[in-house]
């Protein structure tokens, strides 16, 4: 960097993610503003870090108190929740700085911009955000030749990809997670194929073993918005996506949740079934997060065509951490100008390399694997096999 460093300000930075992701900026040489309603809290984590960085009360609840925090910020990550509280106050307040916006979650109630902003990165976590990367880190991978892209033949490619978490909710994730299930994030039992999302494609629930994951998980087919903008952006000719469950206890709360609708009770009462289920899940296990793709393509070989079969594995044990991780990498290409004016959604454009170096860097318990091999069956008709929802070998 020439000249003073950029200032980013991380509202909820002495949080689990947002400490995660102000260590990653401090190391990048970064000058920080770390927020939070604990002045004394934002104080020591600001004192902790390495270069240049202070600690201010901030309530994210107080739009006065936000538009001064982000006062003088070049960036201003938001890892503050809940989100459901939150809406678009943080963004709001950037835009009224001058400042440019990352967020690890959505961002905003409506996805209306303010008036005045720049760029905002939205979505920059794990699901979404980190799961959207699967694809385009497959189809730029290829042994020996790490940043050279591989030309897949567009429309002679197909992605599934999963992801499937253990470990207790607090209230405030649970109650963002609930109110997540009606914001039209996806269509359930849905398959991208042939350049268009189409509904009832795939089966429900079904059991399947998933490499990373000790036990069988229950898996949800639901294409998500992220993998359809990176199927119609990668050509792929088909796309699938799961939710996956590690025991019964959540799925079946979060099932109560959905057939009875308010006769469920309060949110505060469906929020507490959700973390008292997701601890009875997790007792006496390891908690993890595993993100996991298989891309089965078609790729130029001289004047023919060969197929190609690639599984990529992303699993750690703490998934503030990896969302910490993939937000201040978010906030490190925005602030390096890497990233153009405008509204965008994180997997859209971070690039997948940067973000699981850094996972790999700042989280070393987090496994990241990207492996080839030949595909089970020959592609047919133009197209490659289907690997369905086994388990890759990685």
């Amino acid at each position: 960097m020439t000249g003073a460093p950029p200032l980013i300000g991380v509202l909820g930075g002495y949080g689990a993610v947002g400490g995660a992701a102000a260590r990653v900026l401090a190391d990048s040489g970064f000058r920080l503003r770390i927020g939070g309603r604990d002045p004394g809290a934002a104080a020591r984590c600001a004192a902790a870090l390495p270069g240049s960085a202070e600690g201010r009360a901030v309530d994210a609840l107080d739009d006065g108190a936000l538009a001064r925090f982000a006062h003088g910020c070049d960036v201003l990550l938001n890892c503050a929740g809940p989100a459901y509280l939150l809406a678009g106050r943080p963004r709001r307040a950037a835009a009224g700085a001058g400042a440019r916006y990352v967020d690890v979650m959505d961002g905003s109630e409506d996805g209306a911009a303010p008036a005045g902003e720049r760029t905002a990165v939205l979505s920059a976590g794990i699901a979404p955000g980190l799961s959207g990367l699967l694809p385009r880190l497959l189809t730029e991978w290829r042994p020996g030749t790490a940043g050279r892209a591989t030309r897949i033949v567009p429309g002679a490619a197909r992605f599934t990809g999963l992801y499937v978490s253990l470990g207790a909710f607090t209230r405030t994730g649970a109650t963002d997670y609930l109110l997540s299930m009606d914001r039209g994030y996806g269509t359930p039992r849905a398959q991208w194929r042939d350049g268009r999302v189409v509904p009832g494609a795939l089966r429900g629930a079904e059991e399947h073993t998933v490499a990373g994951v000790p036990h069988p998980v229950t898996a949800h087919p639901y294409l998500t918005r992220e993998l359809v903008a990176q199927a119609r952006a990668l050509g792929l000719a088909e796309a699938r996506w799961y939710n996956a469950f590690d025991g019964r206890h959540l799925l079946d709360a979060l099932n109560r949740s959905r057939a009875c609708g308010d006769r469920a009770g309060s949110l505060d009462a469906q929020a507490e079934a959700v973390v008292r289920a997701s601890t009875l899940d997790a007792l006496g296990r390891t908690p993890y997060h595993v993100l996991w793709g298989v891309l089965e393509s078609l790729e130029p070989a001289g004047s023919a065509r060969a197929p190609v079969r690639r599984t990529v594995l992303i699993r750690g044990d703490d998934g503030s951490a990896m969302t910490g991780v993939v937000g201040a990498v978010a906030a490190r290409e925005v602030a390096f100008g890497r990233i153009g004016a405008g509204v965008h959604r994180a997997a859209s454009v971070l690039r997948a390399g940067p973000v699981t170096d850094a996972l790999r860097r700042y989280l070393p318990g987090t496994v990241v694997t990207v492996c080839e091999d030949a595909p089970a069956k020959e592609a047919v008709g133009g197209r490659p096999a289907s690997g369905g929802m086994e388990e890759g070998v990685l």
